[in-house]
């Protein structure tokens, strides 16, 4: 069960290996697959908490509350309402009262 006010649905894709493929600067191409689907508390983050937590304010940045059994990795895609984000820093988890994780994520820019 989630913690807080569960208000968007989180699409996890897990990283695999290059497709094979590979972008016009001859970068591989990354392949993404579904894995999961989970029930968040999406919130954006707060002008005050991104100077507190990264010491200037982030754009496009929000929080992301789940239940502590989420199985969730910092290289994991996420996709909520269709826009792709990426995980910042670590996932941390809370084994307190609310027993829960927490992770900062931003959006792509490249879509």
């Amino acid at each position: 069960m989630p913690p807080f006010f569960p208000n968007a649905m989180m699409e996890l894709y897990s990283y695999n290996q290059s497709t094979g493929e590979y972008t016009e600067w001859g970068e591989p191409l990354p392949e993404y697959t579904l894995r999961d689907e989970v029930e968040v508390d999406f919130q954006p983050i707060s002008a005050k908490s991104s100077m507190e937590e990264f010491g200037k304010i982030l754009q496009d940045t929000y929080v992301v509350y789940m239940s502590i059994d989420t199985e969730i990795y910092d290289t994991d895609l996420i996709v909520i309402d269709g826009v792709k984000y990426s995980v910042i820093g670590s996932i941390e988890v809370w084994n307190h009262i609310i027993h829960h994780k927490r992770m900062t994520i931003q959006k792509q820019r490249k879509q």
